[in-house]
């Protein structure tokens, strides 16, 4: 048995530097991957407009809170200013060089994204640190892989949604419990569920269950753990958006109340009680979803990981009103069981015929995931009208108009037009909804949606104003099987540019 283990240390020490430089290598795609992401859709959407906005502000208002943009639009909701905070202070250096040498404004809404993927990035390096420290190497270097080739988790780690501020602190709490620190698990859990995203009690409430259960933690340490965190968390968020909001307020307690107690959140559209699973999970987590029947199975270990994910979106989908970024903190988790179920057939695969088949298969698999994300990403690119389409009135504007005002309609705003994207200092961008055709016309520039140039809705304008662009929109995807690939993204007008 000794002479095993020694054989065993022996391996893992000539294995040390070439798995280190496989994680540096795979580190450095992760970093990459989330810029490409951004450069090719550089704009967001309306769901992205409280954080986004507010780091705007507080990198070019600062402590001048009246010209902040959540007194005009602040949303069905109020939310915390803690992640703007957080990714503006990092950020500000870099913008303010940006500033000096006399850069775009829009180049800040490229640094803050990037920023807040570093810290999402960073966090799921930490945990993915725990992973291999508690399932073995093998198995955070395919947690790392099936990562790069899925679609959702690397496309949502730039964009500034609630869920994507919480989910920091939710990788962090993950990598304390799987190094077994409760008390930091507690303490991180409590900050992501009190400041970012109340509902993720059940996730991270599964976890704690699980460990009571065990023995691995006491009543007594929870109850402590757990009445600290109040004392800190709480009061931070309730000092903090108590300044910016103007009145005595705890953001996430009132979206609670919102969304969970008066239900008001099914107003943005319904989804049948197993969508979760039969919709957003196979599409974020790609064809290695095949993988996770097979993880308890190959090893025990993962039932620990399977469990709160499942509790969690089992409960979740109680809630009518359901989004595939609800569940995004559940990804790496089931990523994790997903690999390793990889990890073990790939460590096999030298024993069988089979089992070379089912490596290559496996392989494989992470192809045909990344031709997947691929086509996503275009398919995202072509969401944004709003976004092309300020950004082509400045191309087409800006070097012959010094003074003009323009009036953006809600698609427009719903789709990319973000106080970034508004460059020039003395043009007027106008966002007022439920103008009459009258107060429209005052404008010299209107970006309108439309299906036609000569539609109806769009004949007054075209008296008042000259058509000079058009920006269309993904419309959907056509199978051509004449043709290779065979299939076809489709796009329609969305926005005229006037």
């Amino acid at each position: 048995m000794t002479g095993m283990v020694n054989t065993r240390e022996k391996m893992l020490e000539k294995t040390t530097v070439p798995i280190s430089k496989v994680e540096n290598v795979l580190d450095y795609l992760l970093y990459s991957l989330s810029l490409l992401y951004i450069a090719v859709c550089p704009y967001t959407k309306v769901e992205e407009s409280f954080n986004l906005q507010a780091i705007h502000d507080l990198l070019h208002h600062g402590a001048d809170v009246d010209q902040y943009d959540h007194h005009t639009f602040p949303g069905v909701v109020p939310r915390t200013f803690l992640g703007p905070l957080c990714v503006a202070m990092i950020s500000f250096p870099l913008t303010s060089m940006v500033t000096l040498l006399g850069g775009s404004k829009f180049i800040h809404q490229f640094i803050v994204r990037a920023v807040l993927a570093c810290l999402v990035l960073g966090s799921f390096r930490v945990y993915r640190n725990a992973v291999r420290n508690r399932f073995g190497t093998q198995v955070s270097i395919w947690l790392t892989l099936l990562t790069l080739s899925q679609f959702h988790f690397m496309f949502y780690s730039s964009r500034p949604l609630p869920n994507i501020m919480a989910l920091v602190p939710v990788l962090l709490s993950l990598a304390f419990w799987l190094n077994s620190n409760t008390t930091m698990f507690i303490f991180t859990a409590a900050s992501s569920i009190l400041i970012f995203r109340g509902e993720l009690a059940m996730f991270l409430g599964a976890i704690l269950l699980m460990e009571l259960l065990v023995g691995k933690v006491s009543l007594l340490r929870v109850l402590v753990v757990g009445l600290v965190s109040l004392l800190v968390w709480i009061p931070l968020t309730v000092a903090v958006d108590s300044f910016f909001w103007g009145r005595l307020l705890w953001p996430e307690a009132e979206v609670m109340y919102f969304n969970v107690v008066l239900n008001k959140s099914s107003d943005w559209g319904v989804q049948p009680l197993l969508w979760y699973f039969y919709s957003a999970l196979p599409r974020a987590l790609g064809s290695s979803l095949l993988l996770l029947p097979l993880a308890p199975i190959l090893d025990r270990r993962t039932i620990i990981l399977l469990f709160p994910c499942i509790t969690f979106i089992s409960l979740y989908s109680l809630l009518p009103h359901k989004e595939l970024r609800f569940i995004i903190y559940t990804f790496p988790v089931l990523n994790t069981a997903a690999g390793a179920t990889a990890a073990r057939l790939w460590i096999n695969r030298s024993k069988s015929s089979l089992s070379r088949l089912i490596s290559l298969a496996l392989l494989g698999h992470l192809v045909l995931n990344l031709l997947a994300s691929s086509t996503l990403l275009y398919v995202s690119s072509l969401n944004y009208p709003g976004g092309q389409a300020i950004r082509t009135l400045h191309q087409l504007e800006v070097s012959t108009t010094p003074h003009l005002s323009v009036h953006l309609d809600v698609l427009a705003c719903q789709t990319g037009v973000t106080r970034f994207t508004q460059e020039v200092p003395d043009w007027v961008y106008d966002k007022t909804e439920d103008l009459s055709d009258e107060e429209l016309g005052r404008f010299s520039h209107l970006v309108v949606a439309g299906q036609h140039r000569y539609t109806l809705h769009l004949k007054h304008f075209l008296k008042t104003h000259k058509f000079i662009g058009q920006v269309d929109s993904f419309s959907g995807i056509r199978f051509n099987y004449t043709n290779f690939p065979p299939v076809e993204v489709e796009s329609k007008p969305a926005l005229y540019i006037l």
